[in-house]
């Protein structure tokens, strides 16, 4: 199995450096494993093309990079996240932030405090933050585009 992985990670790195060539950019790729998702941080030395004013080049990418790798190996599970310029951590940081200050907020009002519909990764990450926070609970609420997390005093 850790044959398997190898060449997968091989295979994307090769991918990757194809596809970067049409920027001519040669990309640093670094490839490593983290609770079943490879993780796959790129640096290019031009990372604002992909993360400069909105994430979406970067989220199509590795959406496409995602599509590659499984049309390449039908027969694995493979969790995938890219990462160039450091963008996931800023994300994480930036919605940790928002998590502890949504709970501040529910625990001096003592009412819920809707959060802004966010994608399922964002929510997972709001949700990750509130763990922390004993006296407020996070739920999600909403259907489609619109689901969010509340964040919710703990009266129990």
């Amino acid at each position: 199995m850790a044959t398997t992985k190898t060449k997968i990670e091989t295979h994307i790195g090769k991918r990757l450096e194809e596809i970067f060539k049409y920027f001519n950019l040669e990309p640093i790729i670094t490839i490593a494993k983290e609770d079943e998702v490879l993780i796959v941080d790129v640096k290019t030395g031009e990372d604002d093309l992909f993360i400069g004013r909105s994430p979406d080049p970067l989220l199509a990418l590795q959406h496409l990079l995602r599509l590659i790798t499984r049309h390449d190996f039908p027969d694995e599970s493979i969790g995938l996240s890219l990462n160039i310029g450091g963008f996931h951590q800023q994300q994480r940081n930036r919605l940790a932030e928002i998590a502890k200050d949504a709970a501040a907020q529910a625990r001096s009002t003592g009412t819920a405090v809707y959060l802004k519909p966010m994608s399922s990764f964002e929510r997972r990450l709001i949700h990750l933050a509130l763990v922390q926070e004993t006296d407020v609970i996070g739920e999600s609420a909403g259907t489609g585009t619109t689901r969010r997390v509340v964040v919710k005093p703990n009266k129990t």
